[in-house]
């Protein structure tokens, strides 16, 4: 018999209010094992971006990442409505260096130059979290599957449902899962 192809899930990376309230409850908690933790504080005023942490992946990092989230607004944001999700690559490990579009690489708001749009341009779009008008309970969705092209980086979102995430954080985050394939 020849050699398979199988896929493994890696250590993932969990993007959260580490240094708030951060404490997800069952079904919400879309961490498996221990996870790497990286602060993003997820709470974005409307139509605010915000980036994360730098983030270092390792020297030997998946080629590809599953990144879903759970998200949670105080009012009903329009149905199909997005907050856009980028990950920002730097060359460089030291927070405030090498990274494009003016990022700091601290946990922090994000304004960029004086079009957002522009500083987008330099960064891989994951995907989108497609909101819905319930507010009752958090959200869980799946943003997209991408391959980072550098070792360190930052996730930068983007909110633009034109509604304010909740400012109960303990439920919300953004997971990466590295896929890995495995030959056996």
């Amino acid at each position: 018999m020849g050699n398979q192809i199988k896929r493994s899930v890696g250590t993932q990376i969990c993007f959260a209010n580490h240094s708030g309230d951060f404490a997800p409850s069952g079904q919400l908690d879309l961490r498996q094992g221990t996870p790497g933790e990286t602060q993003l504080t997820l709470t974005a005023a409307t139509t605010a971006a915000r980036q994360s942490a730098k983030v270092d992946l390792g020297e030997l990092r998946a080629p590809a990442y599953s990144v879903d989230a759970v998200l949670h607004w105080a009012t009903a944001p329009v149905i199909g409505t997005n907050v856009e999700v980028y990950w920002a690559p730097s060359h460089d490990p030291t927070a405030g260096n090498g990274n494009p579009a003016l990022l700091t690489g601290s946990d922090a708001a994000y304004t960029g130059y004086a079009d957002l749009d522009d500083c987008f341009q330099h960064m891989t779009h994951i995907g989108n979290f497609s909101a819905s008008d319930y507010t009752a309970w958090p959200q869980i969705g799946h943003i997209g599957v991408f391959s980072p092209p550098s070792r360190y980086g930052i996730v930068v979102i983007n909110n633009e449902t034109a509604q304010a995430l909740s400012a109960y954080t303990s439920q919300m985050h953004i997971v990466f899962t590295p896929i890995i394939d495995e030959v056996e």
